[in-house]
């Protein structure tokens, strides 16, 4: 599994455009996710079973990216005021 990448001491700012690819990638994978098929869910869940939690993981995985990039979308429109 990929470790995830060390969080900066400092903020990061992304050009708008960045932001807007980045949600709407978000979104993407997030929309596959969700309509993915058993097979490619077990694949996932089985990709991620390092504990043995795969199918919790995977669950996880969808709630953590549904909800990061519904703060990527409020914290966009907030801009765009």
């Amino acid at each position: 599994m990929i470790s995830p990448p060390a969080r900066p001491s400092f903020p990061v700012v992304l050009d708008p455009d960045e932001a807007v690819d980045l949600a709407h990638l978000l979104d993407l994978i997030e929309d596959w996710l969700s309509h993915a098929d058993d097979d490619a869910r077990d694949d996932l869940a089985g990709y991620l079973d390092g504990a043995g939690h795969g199918a919790l993981a995977a669950a996880g995985l969808l709630r953590a990216l549904d909800h990061s990039t519904a703060g990527l979308h409020r914290r966009l429109k907030e801009a765009h005021r």
